[in-house]
């Protein structure tokens, strides 16, 4: 499903609202404490904005290939998907971080249905707990990752 239009953020500032662990200027954002510099939904410093994590960030639905539904913008799903990044046995994995304590219902079925569909495995997170949705070799190897105190993507 490609789009002819490219997608921009708008209003949407999940990914700076304190639902990735990132750092931005010595400044921690984690759940519960927002980038200081996102301010009314806007970034304060956007033209100053630093190299990593910001410019570097790839959101899965701003992606040009996106194949996620208009309704599925973070903000509105409650949900963040990573662009895929990383393959497991030569099959794409997506990753999905929650806005809140959870994807919406609607989002995460939608998403899982689709992964079925086009042989994509899926990792995605409800409160601090990681899930695995694919073959269950994957969805193993995933929670022996996390046994391990690894992230499910591997570093």
């Amino acid at each position: 499903m490609s789009r002819d239009v490219t997608r921009t953020c708008g209003s949407c500032t999940a990914c700076c609202d304190g639902w990735l662990q990132i750092e931005v200027r010595g400044h921690k954002v984690r759940k519960g404490q927002p980038c200081p510099f996102s301010i009314a939904h806007r970034c304060s410093i956007y033209p100053e904005r630093p190299q990593h994590p910001c410019r570097e960030f790839v959101c899965g639905w701003l992606v040009a290939s996106s194949p996620l539904p208009d309704w599925m913008r973070p903000d509105q799903s409650s949900m963040i998907m990573l662009a895929a990044n990383f393959f497991w046995r030569g099959l794409p994995v997506d990753v999905v971080v929650p806005v809140g304590e959870q994807p919406k219902k609607k989002a995460l079925d939608w998403l899982t249905r689709f992964c079925a569909e086009n042989r994509r495995l899926l990792v995605y997170q409800i409160g601090d707990e990681w899930f695995a949705f694919g073959p269950p070799m994957f969805q193993t190897d995933i929670a022996s990752r996390l046994a391990r105190g690894e992230t499910p993507w591997g570093d």
